[in-house]
């Protein structure tokens, strides 16, 4: 910019130019040369300073068919036009151009004056904004189907007890509906704690306890599921007197999702290993097993708040999103941290959690 002296619309923050009746650029302001990632040569170029230009479809756009050229090309406003300005290290931003007409005091056209707003960052937000849509709507889908699956039992189970006389049989009945009516309340104390999670109104608990006897709550909880399938659940022996101090509740809450997703997504008769180490004043607990495993790509997104990550056929097995997510924000409230590992679709999954809530039974009283 050495050869070009300041001016007034170098004090607008939006990019503005203007090109002769011929099309070329005569004039930009520095906001201009910002977006466009260059200078160009005053009258030597034309219709606009930009290296490339796109379509919102990423369709290449010549400059002597953008919005300016088409303006003074076809002697007609034009109104505002949105597109995309690439800069010389490839890098596109959205935009919003506004081109006008100039006539002198005879009405013939002299050329055009363009406003361009860079529109990118609004454009990111209305795109997240989207996507938030899709997974809430996808979200709420998956809440019906989950809650809805453990409610047709129920209403099964209680029709079978009013048309029968037999003990027997509405003893059997009865368990459905306790099991149903057990998973229906997982499902609802998930979402609620999740809620409460995100607005910091989860608070703690803790106790010092034999972490033996959380990890046994955690195991409890999924039992049922486990033996429906026909899986093998194993766990190591546990470090003598392992002490923790937790919110006994929570822990044991985080490994029953961490469990209860290893059990969902491994196939009938299979696997899910449970071993526990103690490393210095941290526990860690590792889930494996050989089930549908999880792509690379992937391996952070199960984590997130409502997301619907797609495990092929084994989806139709439910999930709302929650249980993972919920499963970190508890193990980080404590200080510690889940993370998912995994050598691809077809070759199991591993979680580990990491709690540093340990001390030697000696220490604490």
């Amino acid at each position: 910019m050495k050869n070009r002296q300041p001016q007034l619309a170098d004090y607008i923050p939006e990019a503005v130019y203007s090109c002769d009746s011929e099309g070329r650029v005569v004039d930009f302001n520095l906001a201009a040369v910002t977006l466009w990632g260059r200078e160009p040569k005053p009258g030597a170029e034309y219709w606009c300073g930009s290296k490339a230009m796109y379509t919102l479809e990423g369709v290449h756009l010549p400059h002597d068919q953008c919005p300016m050229a088409i303006a003074i090309r076809e002697r007609r406003e034009i109104g505002r036009v949105e597109a995309m300005v690439e800069r010389p290290d490839g890098e596109r931003r959205y935009v919003l151009a506004h081109p006008r007409l100039v006539r002198n005091d005879e009405g013939n056209i002299t050329g055009a004056v363009n406003v361009v707003i860079d529109i990118t960052e609004r454009r990111t937000v209305e795109d997240q904004l989207r996507q938030h849509d899709l997974r809430k709507d996808a979200f709420i889908s998956t809440v019906a189907h989950e809650l809805r699956s453990p409610l047709s039992p129920i209403m099964s189970a209680a029709e079978m007890i009013e048309a029968t006389d037999s003990p027997v049989a509405m003893k059997r009945l009865a368990g459905v509906i306790t099991r149903q009516a057990r998973m229906l309340g997982r499902l609802v104390n998930d979402l609620f704690d999740a809620s409460r999670l995100t607005r910091g109104e989860l608070p703690l608990h803790k106790i010092s306890v034999p972490f033996e006897q959380v990890l046994q709550v955690a195991l409890d909880t999924v039992r049922p599921s486990v033996d429906a399938r026909r899986q093998v659940l194993t766990t190591t022996a546990l470090p003598a007197g392992l002490l923790v101090e937790c919110d006994d509740v929570r822990v044991a809450q985080l490994i029953a999702n961490v469990l209860g997703n290893a059990s969902k997504y491994t196939q009938d008769e299979g696997t899910i290993d449970v071993d526990v180490s103690l490393d210095g004043n941290s526990v860690t607990v590792q889930v494996r097993d050989n089930g549908i495993g999880i792509a690379a790509e992937r391996l952070t997104d199960i984590f997130k708040l409502y997301a619907q990550v797609d495990h092929g056929d084994a989806r139709r097995r439910g999930g709302m999103g929650v249980g993972l997510s919920l499963a970190l924000d508890l193990a980080r409230s404590h200080g510690g941290t889940v993370q998912a590992f995994s050598d691809g679709p077809g070759h199991g999954s591993r979680f580990e959690i990491v709690l540093p809530i340990v001390a030697p039974a000696s220490t604490l009283h």
